[in-house]
């Protein structure tokens, strides 16, 4: 064994400690990860392809891109890109979702998960008390480690949203829902998750969110946070999460159609981890 595949060796098993299993959830948004990555019930920008696809129909047309290095590991990182476009005469809304996750060493690429997600989202019941949106996406999953045979899957994703009286939300998500499976001689299932979540907006520029999940193959995690919205350009968010244990908070920045958002997360036993995305919201 030479010095390179000594060092992919470790490096995968630190960062597979990290974040337990591959293409798990990487939280792939700043304002999702301050709120303590409550936000399927919430899912109203761009990122919310990647927690619930029918949110795709309370977003406006807009792009983000984000990145991180995973609990500040030099040799992690992530990156993230999503676009959602509304259609015209109610025919629903389009999202386009990517995440790149990279173990790096010097000039090597140890290991790369890359996903590709494609989603749908349309308005099933629209009257003066509620509405109910749901959505569906499939996402190509590929994985190539260095010096190893590279491995492709699919996965579907479905979702709902239901608001009521505009400030009640219920939020519902399946991650691969079909169990997609990676590796022929060592087989492997990506990790298959159902998302429950509540927000309630008690006040213009409040939101408070509270979630459970589920892996099947794992426990279930609870998680809450807050967002609210200070003066007219700047938000300040809060949160929590169990299991594991982490806190956040974040800051974002709203003016003339950008975005910008920061997140820290503090997790209980491992390293913090900052976020950034920036976004635009075009106009129409």
């Amino acid at each position: 064994m030479n010095l390179k595949h000594a060092l992919v060796i470790i490096l995968l098993v630190l960062s597979c400690s990290f974040v337990h299993a591959i293409f798990n959830d990487y939280q792939p948004s700043a304002r999702a990860r301050a709120m303590g990555n409550a936000f399927t019930a919430v899912a109203d920008d761009p990122t919310g392809i990647f927690y619930n696809p029918a949110g795709l129909c309370v977003t406006p047309l807009s792009a983000e891109i984000g990145f991180a290095q995973l609990y500040n590991q030099p040799f992690t990182e992530l990156k993230t890109g999503s676009f959602a476009y509304p259609l015209p005469a109610k025919l629903g809304a389009l999202g386009l979702g990517i995440q790149m996750f990279d173990v790096d060493y010097e000039d090597y690429a140890l290991m790369s998960e890359q996903q590709l997600s494609l989603a749908y989202g349309y308005t099933l019941l629209n009257d003066v008390h509620s509405t109910i949106h749901v959505g569906c996406s499939a996402t190509y999953y590929a994985l190539a480690m260095d010096g190893y045979d590279s491995d492709t899957a699919y996965g579907i994703n479905l979702g709902a949203l239901a608001i009521l009286h505009e400030r009640t939300r219920f939020g519902f998500s399946v991650q691969n829902l079909n169990q997609p499976v990676m590796g022929a001689d060592n087989a492997h299932s990506l990790p298959r998750k159902l998302a429950m979540g509540v927000a309630y907006m008690p006040y213009d520029g409040v939101i408070t969110s509270v979630e459970l999940k589920k892996d099947f193959a794992q426990d279930t995690e609870f998680m809450g946070g807050v967002e609210v919205k200070l003066l007219d350009p700047l938000y300040i968010r809060a949160g929590v999460h169990q299991n594991p244990a982490t806190w956040s908070g974040g800051i974002g920045i709203k003016m003339i159609g950008v975005n910008l958002d920061y997140s820290y997360t503090r997790p209980s036993v491992l390293d913090d981890t900052h976020y950034l995305n920036i976004g635009y919201e075009f106009r129409r």
